[in-house]
Parts: C-alpha cells; sequence; structure tokens
C-alpha cells in the first residue's frame, strides 16, 4: 500500500509577481542625493584634516 504524495504545481506568473513586490522600486533623486551628500562630506572630512595637517591660514 503505497500512498502518492501530490505534488503542488507552482504559477510561474505568480511566482514572478511576488518576488517583483518584495523588491523596493529606487528613486533615482534618492541615490542622487546620497551620492552628493557622501561626496560633500567627504570633501568636508579632507578640508578640515588638512586645515589640522597643514595649520593653513
Amino acid at each position: 500500500m503505497s500512498k502518492k504524495k501530490k505534488t503542488k504545481k507552482t504559477n510561474d506568473k505568480i511566482v514572478q509577481k511576488v518576488v517583483e513586490k518584495i523588491q523596493p522600486e529606487k528613486s533615482n533623486t534618492l541615490i542622487f542625493g546620497g551620492i552628493l551628500l557622501a561626496m560633500s562630506s567627504i570633501g568636508l572630512l579632507i578640508f578640515v584634516l588638512s586645515d589640522k595637517v597643514f595649520h593653513l591660514s
């Protein structure tokens, strides 16, 4: 007496829709804002360090 296990069939379209919903959409403005913030903070860090090291005044 062997019992056959039922195999579940998954629909590829449903799986693809779920995967697309999980990944958040990236906003270009947010990315550019982050890059601009990083560049300005690095510039400020370089300015402060060079002022401390070379005593520009």
